[in-house]
């Protein structure tokens, strides 16, 4: 049992490591390593409060608040089932260090129970930091008993088993189909957007609008256990405080996932095989030699680079798919109805801008693009080309991935009848952004670089650079909300946010021509 433990202390300390960049701080490695992590845990467990609070004041008002802790719980679970989907790839199969861990002088049966162990603590930290701070906002609004925490406690650490279980199954079976191919990368990443698409949409497909009307508590409560029918176990348990509800919620999630250990262990060697090795052939034929110019070589290596990692396609280009998908849709969608229903408050047109900017912000490939390119870095430093035309490159990939929020965004123009300089104010704040978030990535790439990584997860979702750029997009929004509700009048407040990112845009522009320059030729 120590060497699995070994195992998972190994695995956990070199993927915090490398989430805060730590570098080669050897003296100081521990303590960085603890506050930058608790740092995190408590950001984010504020994050989490203040959305359950809040949350919980909405549903008080349709005296509901009974089901927040469930509709927290199915919410959570959804979320590990989807960031799992495409982390079971990276983390218990086809992981980059594969076979120097199968050398080891450790039996398989330890490695897959570390690895196992490893994707659970992974999934665990985070439920910890949502559930928790719901059940502190929840024991506020409402003031249980006692036996709510004991209960909430006490189920917290299984409420990750059924979705590891279940992510873990479509994202090897998604991974074994798209083996088959030639393009196995690209027809996994289709697979897994078709599949989290066919999640995310399902419950409207089973909606029944009418029953909206009549009781939103009722409906929401049906919807949460239509989805996920262990929620409906952990509400009578932690609500009601039904002690053989908890005790068959704890039993089927263990029992579950002893039998799920044991099939991983029986597969676990065959699957990483065909993972490693490919299932399809390919005939090499000799042809010209093409050259391009320097910069749209180095594109076009970039393009490449980015769709041969799923989880860094998965991970930036999600928020623009659903937003595409989104504007297609909306043609066929009656959203004054769904507005009335919702009873939203405000112009349902103001709202287009801040739904265009989260999508971009949750869309930046900068912000890995150096870490991305790992202990080869050496490589593009020593190609005869300016600093510069490295930047590019990776900027205009990222604007290329960009590229669909100019068709869907004039979709939603159109679709909406937005007037003619109100959408024109749209399409230039979504363009704006578009450019200042792929620089800034780069940017805070540079100052974050991680090129030490055993696992593109780390720096793609879990790295320093990653959670600055994305949580500085989302401040952004919140200042482009700001401007609007200050303001009074969007077409002031979308003139006022275009200067300031055209203004951040120019300094953003010096600093890597200057500073950036150095840093990069510093790695």
């Amino acid at each position: 049992m120590k060497q699995v433990w070994r195992l998972v202390s190994v695995q956990l300390w070199a993927m915090l490591g490398s989430m805060f960049a730590i570098g080669e701080m050897r003296k100081k490695k521990t303590r960085v390593l603890y506050v930058g992590f608790t740092f995190f845990a408590l950001i984010m467990s504020l994050v989490s409060f203040f959305y359950g609070y809040s949350m919980g004041l909405s549903l008080k008002q349709f005296n509901s608040i009974e089901i927040m802790p469930s509709l927290f719980m199915a919410l959570t679970s959804m979320a590990v089932l989807f960031t799992t989907i495409y982390k079971v790839k990276g983390t218990l199969f086809g992981f980059e260090d594969y076979d120097m861990v199968m050398s080891l002088p450790i039996s398989t049966g330890k490695i897959v129970a570390s690895r196992i162990i490893l994707l659970y603590s992974i999934n665990l930290v985070f439920v910890l930091i949502v559930i928790i701070p719901m059940m502190v906002a929840y024991g506020i609004l409402v003031r249980p008993s006692v036996g709510f925490y004991i209960f909430n406690v006490l189920t917290v650490f299984f409420i990750p088993l059924i979705p590891i279980i279940i992510a873990t199954f479509f994202g090897t079976v998604i991974t074994y189909i798209s083996m088959g191919f030639r393009y196995s990368n690209i027809i996994y990443m289709v697979f897994t957007f078709i599949f989290l698409i066919g999640i995310m949409i399902s419950p409207y497909i089973l909606a029944d609008s009418q029953q909206v009307l009549v009781e939103l508590g009722k409906y929401l409560s049906k919807q949460i256990n239509t989805i996920y029918p262990l929620a409906g176990l952990y509400f009578e348990a932690v609500i009601k405080l039904d002690f053989w509800s908890l005790l068959i919620f704890i039993a089927i999630s263990v029992i579950a996932f002893i039998l799920f250990s044991l099939l991983v262990g029986k597969v676990f060697v065959k699957i990483n095989t065909t993972i490693m090795t490919g299932r399809y052939k390919g005939n090499y034929k000799l042809g010209k030699l093409k050259s391009n110019k320097p910069l749209t070589a180095l594109y076009r290596k970039e393009l490449k680079r980015y769709f041969s990692s799923p989880v860094y396609v998965m991970n930036t280009g999600f928020g623009i798919a659903i937003m595409f998908i989104g504007a297609i849709a909306l043609p066929f969608v009656n959203l004054n109805d769904l507005a009335a229903e919702m009873q939203m408050m405000g112009d349902l047109h103001d709202f287009v801008p801040i739904f265009i900017t989260f999508c971009i912000a949750t869309s930046c490939t900068t912000m890995a693009s150096i870490s991305m390119e790992g202990k080869n870095i050496w490589i593009v430093k020593s190609i005869p080309v300016s600093v510069i035309t490295v930047f590019a490159s990776k900027i205009l990939v990222n604007l290329t991935t960009l590229s669909p929020v100019i068709p869907a965004t004039i979709l939603i123009i159109i679709t909406l009848k937005i007037p003619f300089i109100k959408g024109l104010l749209i399409l230039l704040t979504a363009v704006s952004f578009s450019v200042f978030i792929s620089m800034y990535g780069l940017m805070i790439n540079l100052n974050f670089p991680n090129l030490q990584w055993s696992s593109e997860t780390v720096v793609v979702k879990q790295s320093t650079a990653s959670m600055i750029s994305v949580f500085s997009g989302l401040g952004l929004l919140a200042l482009q909300y700001f401007l609007w509700i200050y303001t009074g009048n969007y077409m002031v407040a979308a003139l006022v946010f275009i200067c300031i990112l055209w203004l951040l845009n120019l300094v953003i522009y010096k600093i890597l021509t200057g500073k950036g320059r150095k840093q990069f030729e510093s790695l």
